[in-house]
């Protein structure tokens, strides 16, 4: 009877706060206002095949109401780094806390079944508490594969600046030597230079003005600083060779001590295991000794 008014309870709240949610005025997000205004991108039905996710259509559906703007904090710049829909995003936080909210009375009632009856406070508690914990998880994982996504963007882009560089070296033009070198490579960093270049040429906008933009929405300085040698060579007419050249090597080094002081933290990690290691294999040899003695 307990776990029946809790879970009536639970649902009663719910039921309550969409009402409630129906009646406040929803505004859309200013991301998504200013993608609209801009042409951007097409903002295309949600498709229910085979093909879309569960957890995408949940998200879709809360992108409609609005919620997006309101409840729900969204990265949208690790999510265009990573190509991941914001309706998926959010589909994923909401199966969470979904999961959360009904494993502790789950839980409850399996307790009950067995002879104990919790209080009534236990599990709601725990369900609030699960549900905000468990919908966190994204977040984490979504912010963890942007920082490996910039490091191997780092990585290549020391690659992609000498390419410009012997481009440039070559006679070709600042656009030119931009398109080419992004046409190098086949990894998703250089397809992505590939496509903000090509949509640059369609809208007319300079490639270096592109590579600035994308690389201060995605908070990627190497682009950034690229667009701003390349402007130098496109409207000042300057030889950016050896300053290009220059930039790989500086980029080459910063990877190299960060590579460096990220295995000394992996080494001092490993420190502790194989000192329990040591110890247990010394008591391993000095048990059978210490038995013989007595």
């Amino acid at each position: 009877m307990t776990q029946t008014t809790i879970a009536a309870g639970l649902v009663a709240g719910l039921g309550a706060f969409m009402v409630v949610r129906e009646f406040r005025p929803r505004y859309p997000h200013p991301v998504d206002a200013a993608a609209r205004l801009t042409n951007t991108h097409r903002i295309a039905p949600l498709a229910r095949s085979a093909g879309v996710s569960v957890p995408e259509r949940l998200g879709g559906a809360l992108l409609r109401r609005g919620w997006s703007s309101t409840l729900m904090r969204i990265p949208h710049r690790d999510l265009s780094l990573l190509g991941m829909s914001v309706s998926r995003f959010l589909g994923e936080r909401a199966v969470l806390a979904m999961l959360g909210l009904a494993s502790p009375t789950v839980a409850a009632l399996t307790a009950s079944l067995a002879g104990w009856t919790p209080p009534v406070v236990v599990p709601a508690v725990f369900s609030l508490a699960a549900a905000a914990g468990l919908s966190l998880i994204p977040y984490f994982m979504v912010a963890n594969q942007a920082n490996r996504a910039r490091a191997e963007f780092a990585r290549a882009m020391t690659c992609f600046v000498d390419l410009v560089a012997l481009e440039r070296a070559g006679g070709a033009g600042p656009i030119q030597a931009l398109e080419h070198a992004a046409s190098v490579g086949d990894s998703w960093v250089f397809r992505r230079l590939r496509d903000e270049l090509a949509r640059a040429r369609y809208r007319g906008t300079p490639a270096w003005e592109a590579l600035r933009h994308v690389g201060e929405e995605l908070r990627l300085p190497e682009l950034v600083k690229v667009g701003d040698v390349m402007k130098l060579a496109g409207v000042e007419g300057a030889t950016v060779y050896g300053n290009l050249r220059a930039r790989a090597q500086d980029m080459r080094a910063e990877l190299l001590a960060h590579d460096k002081a990220q295995a000394g933290v992996r080494t001092e990690r490993a420190t502790a295991p194989v000192a329990v290691t040591s110890i247990v294999f010394l008591l391993i040899i000095a048990t059978p000794m210490a038995l013989a003695i007595q």
